[in-house]
């Protein structure tokens, strides 16, 4: 009996061990340029170390002579996004009629290994190293 227990204790803990951690990264960027403020948020879930999943919020503010370009500018948002990365859902929403909200959720795993270069995201996987490469470029990580 005591060997039994001792064998399903030792496979416990070593399934345990191979299962990795979860874990998000959530970064922030802000940047106002010629009046329109852009506003991203980054999250980048991680299962062992590995990238599986980002979506990413746009909150954009546009000044008030940009209000009969709105609906147009959701338009080639959502266009633009969706051909950007393979697997990706985008929505687009008019908050106002001078505020756009644009969100990318993007399966990592199923991009291509040129989107994955072109995503930022390439080189490596790791959380670390993600969150010093965001914060390098300006973003403020939690």
């Amino acid at each position: 009996m005591k060997k039994c227990l001792v064998i399903i204790s030792v496979m416990c803990v070593a399934l345990l061990a191979g299962c990795g951690g979860t874990k998000v990264l959530e970064c922030s960027y802000e940047k106002t340029s010629l009046g329109i403020k852009v506003k991203q948020d980054v999250e980048v879930k991680f299962v062992s170390d590995k990238i599986e999943e980002i979506k990413q919020v746009y909150k954009i503010v546009l000044p008030d002579t940009y209000k009969s370009a709105v609906n147009s500018l959701l338009s080639t948002y959502k266009k633009q996004y969706e051909n950007l990365y393979k697997g990706s859902t985008v929505t687009t929403e008019k908050v106002s009629d001078t505020e756009i909200r644009v969100n990318v959720n993007t399966d990592y795993k199923s991009m291509t290994e040129s989107e994955k270069k072109s995503s930022g995201f390439y080189g490596s996987e790791k959380y670390d190293v993600n969150r010093e490469s965001l914060e390098s470029k300006g973003y403020t990580c939690k």
